[in-house]
């Protein structure tokens, strides 16, 4: 039998357990086929070793200083040929850096730890620091912004709360890895990458940023990353065959925002904690003809294990037609015939905790993280807030306080944003189970990852 939790369910108080531990706890569902041999192939990919390297050139060896601007010797390694394909080239300490670089194909930049880039141009140049190459490896290194706003406002103005600058950029290259790096400074984006394929992002720590990380890839994983304090997401994806996993989100606006497509992803034992609108914001968005192509869609999406507490909402589905909006119903792009296709849809949530820590309870309009406008049963928290979406299935969830609802229903149906026809085709179905027994208390004020990230000691 079908049903739609609509309730609020308290719970009573226990001790903290980790992730794997209350998953254990609930005996986790069967794998759906469809995810296996996806999971299988990208935990293969997410182990290969990083590409070896036949030439080590020091920067000590090069005669580069603590804190040298180094622009000039760095640009002329590239003209020189030194930094090109098959070196790593091994930072031993910070050092000062401006302008845009391009790295040659298979290039690594290493570094002891500690050492890294020091960019000192954030404010007033918007290129990015380096145009990143096909295989190409960061590893181990700082990148730190300097003279950029505060970390972790909650506002988003341009030039005033973040500057414009973009980090790393990929366009159309694969098999990169960036690899326990240090990203930290309140610019647009520290890792953009665009139409990329075989990119991993394992163990880095990325502060700051308006979108930390903007990927649009195929074949990408994200594993032990600490994204924090962003001004709006920690990341804005589109992700095709993605795994995230052992990941932590926290003190920005939305986790995960999917508004570029999300099909056929795991999202596995990770946290989000301390977010202002939600966890995960999975978004349909369609402004062109050419939107309407499988890689912006948002179906087979797996959610296991994972923790969502401090936030008005765990997951937020949205569909929104922009050529309605822009051009009205000459112009819209989704009607009752196709917006099941183009809706969110086909979302499986499994074994989560959702709750809430911090005291008091107040909404995120007062700097709290609860619900600004609730419903009239007074919910501080949601696990979904479902504008317009379908198949929603979720099982094996468990509260962790008080004040919680399942689900929101309210469709955009009707609006400038979708039509009265479209909303009604979807049903809007959300089916699934909140178990009696509540879970842990979660302990507040946690801020550390329950792993290793950033730079870690290099073994040579």
């Amino acid at each position: 039998m079908k049903t739609i939790h609509t309730c609020i369910i308290a719970a009573a108080s226990l001790s903290l357990v980790s992730i794997s531990a209350f998953a254990a706890a609930q005996g986790a569902p069967p794998m759906d086929d469809r995810y296996k041999n996806l999971d299988k192939e990208l935990r293969k990919f997410a182990d290969e070793p990083p590409p070896a390297r036949a030439t080590l050139v020091r920067t000590a060896d090069l005669g580069w200083k603590p804190m040298q601007n180094v622009t000039e010797a760095f640009a002329k390694l590239l003209k020189d040929g030194v930094l090109k394909p098959g070196v790593d080239l091994r930072l031993d300490q910070m050092y000062r850096i401006s302008g845009s670089h391009v790295l040659p194909d298979n290039v690594t930049i290493s570094a002891k730890k500690g050492g890294g880039f020091h960019v000192i141009d954030a404010k007033e140049n918007m290129k990015p620091l380096f145009r990143l190459g096909n295989g190409n490896v960061l590893n181990n290194l700082v990148f730190y912004y300097a003279n950029t706003p505060k970390l972790g406002v909650r506002s988003i103005r341009h030039g005033i709360d973040f500057f414009d600058k973009q980090a790393l950029w990929a366009t159309d290259k694969h098999d990169i890895l960036v690899k326990n790096c240090r990203l930290e400074g309140m610019i647009a984006i520290h890792i953009r990458l665009d139409g990329c394929k075989r990119v991993r992002l394992i163990g880095n720590h990325i502060i700051g940023g308006f979108w930390a990380v903007s990927p649009n890839v195929t074949d990408f994983v994200v594993r032990r990353c600490l994204f924090e304090k962003a001004c709006c997401d920690g990341m804005k994806v589109g992700m095709r065959r993605a795994l995230v996993e052992d990941c932590v989100f926290q003190n920005s606006r939305d986790g995960i925002d999917t508004t570029g497509g999300l099909n056929d992803v795991i999202v596995r034992n990770t946290i989000f904690r301390r977010l202002h609108v939600s966890g995960m914001d999975i978004k349909s968005f369609y402004a062109r003809p050419k939107d309407l192509r499988p890689t912006r869609l948002h179906k087979n999406i797996l959610v296991e294990n994972c923790q969502f507490y401090d936030m008005p909402n765990a997951f937020v589905f949205t569909t929104e037609d922009y050529g309605l909006a822009k051009g009205g119903p000459e112009k819209a792009l989704l009607t009752a015939d196709n917006v099941k296709t183009y809706a969110p849809h086909d979302v499986d949530i499994n074994n989560c905790l959702i709750g809430h820590s911090e005291k008091p309870l107040l909404t995120s309009h007062q700097g709290g993280y609860g619900v600004n406008y609730p419903t009239d049963d007074g919910e501080y928290m949601r696990i979904f807030l479902l504008k317009d979406a379908h198949s929603i299935r979720y099982r094996n969830l468990r509260f962790s306080g008080e004040r919680i609802k399942t689900a929101y229903i309210r469709s955009n149906g009707g609006t400038s944003h979708l039509s009265v026809e479209s909303g009604k085709a979807l049903d809007h179905d959300i089916t699934g189970n909140i178990l009696d027994k509540p879970a842990p208390p979660i302990k507040p004020g946690q801020t550390e990852a329950p792993f290793a990230c950033g730079p870690q000691p290099l073994e040579q």
